[in-house]
């Protein structure tokens, strides 16, 4: 049952993180005007595009890091307690193990996922590293001050102060060469050309283009509804050259295109910062337990794994919190802002269906955390025979 349960948990989690990563990178899709609708052309594309896959392996190893915390927390309680120390004992070896290569799988596939959103989010990368103006050779942020309140004056500051970086790092994290093209915040929105002669266009183009569209769609309408089909087709070329700018045409301010940066700026840096100290953790915690009494270690360390339960759980929303905050603001990448994706609801209805969500998970939880403290607590049962 238990196996049954973590392999049904991972078969769910796939198709869920598919249609997050088609958000985030919408292929295998083709848009129709006579329905109004993105419809999937190809669903291999969808379900195996290189955006999704690596979103789905980030995550889930993710979520072993975290079975792995939890098993190491609550068996550093019982050392701390004195109590069932034989089973503790062979959990945490069991634990370091998963969770020492765990973490390192989630590097690699977090290095992957960066690269990923570094061709097809750009601005989320941007913001991610507190990068106003792009270029060539760029060092990867180890630390800089930016204003967790608010949105830096990107437009006028030529990087943040006080920054630390790794010499090339991001460059070779973006485009896998250590002197790769980079842009930065006022590069996307102004646009730019690469040394190897790729060209980007400026925002204020792509929202052009996006009014091109929008416009050409309505008099396609206008006219399938008039039963010209001679005029309707006269619109089609025009929307078909300018759909791929289709959200931009929603697009009232340049400012709405550029993510929240210190969001995603210190959530990243939490992320990873955690990632590591995971990886330090598990190597010292398998390593005493394999080579030395990890019973009758230095208390420090039992309760360091106790507290890095919470922490594991903060370090995997950090994640989410860039992959979300750092796409605003579109809730289909360059297709649908959120300021156009209004469905014909009520509020009234969307605050009740709010509400009940709330009520009912927060009863799960606490139900949830009040079962496992009990169970903790309780402790294994053994054989008496």
């Amino acid at each position: 049952s238990t196996w049954l349960t973590g392999i049904g948990a991972t078969i769910s989690a796939w198709w869920i993180l598919v249609a997050n990563s088609w958000m985030q990178y919408p292929v295998g899709c083709e848009f129709n005007p006579d329905t109004m609708r993105h419809e999937m052309v190809s669903f291999m594309e969808v379900a195996l595009s290189p955006f999704a896959v690596s979103k789905f392996f980030h995550t889930v190893i993710s979520s072993w890091i975290i079975g792995a915390i939890f098993v190491v927390a609550v068996c550093s309680w019982y050392l701390l307690k004195k109590r069932d120390t034989k089973l503790a004992v062979e959990s945490i070896k069991i634990a370091a193990v998963v969770g020492f290569v765990a973490s390192l799988l989630a590097a690699i596939t977090g290095d992957e996922s960066a690269y990923r959103v570094a061709q097809v989010q750009p601005m989320k990368l941007a913001a991610m590293e507190g990068l106003y103006n792009g270029g060539t050779d760029q060092g990867l942020t180890a630390f800089s001050f930016i204003d967790p309140f608010s949105q830096p004056d990107y437009k006028n500051e030529k990087e943040p102060p006080m920054k630390l970086e790794i010499p090339n790092a991001l460059s070779f994290l973006a485009t896998r060469d250590m002197h790769g093209y980079v842009p930065g915040v006022n590069d996307l929105i102004n646009g730019y050309s690469t040394p190897d002669g790729k060209t980007e266009i400026s925002y204020a183009e792509k929202i052009e283009k996006g009014k091109l569209a929008i416009t050409a769609l309505s008099e396609y309408r206008k006219a399938k509804a008039a039963s010209n089909e001679a005029e309707a087709q006269r619109h089609l070329p025009v929307l078909k050259e300018n759909m791929p700018y289709f959200g931009y045409g929603y697009i009232k301010n340049i400012d709405e295109l550029v993510p929240s940066i210190p969001i995603c700026f210190y959530a990243f840096r939490v992320m990873v910062g955690l990632g590591t100290l995971f990886i330090l953790f598990f190597a010292i915690v398998g390593f005493i337990a394999y080579r030395k009494d990890i019973a009758n270690t230095k208390r420090w360390l039992l309760w360091l794994g106790v507290i890095l339960l919470p922490l594991s759980y903060i370090a995997s929303e950090s994640g989410w919190l860039v992959a979300e905050f750092g796409r605003q603001p579109w809730t289909i990448q360059d297709m649908l802002p959120t300021n156009a994706a209004v469905s014909n609801i009520s509020s009234s209805s969307i605050a009740l269906t709010f509400f009940v969500f709330l009520a009912l998970f927060t009863t799960m939880l606490a139900v949830e955390i009040n079962i496992l403290l009990k169970q903790i607590k309780k402790g294994p049962e053994y054989d008496k025979k």
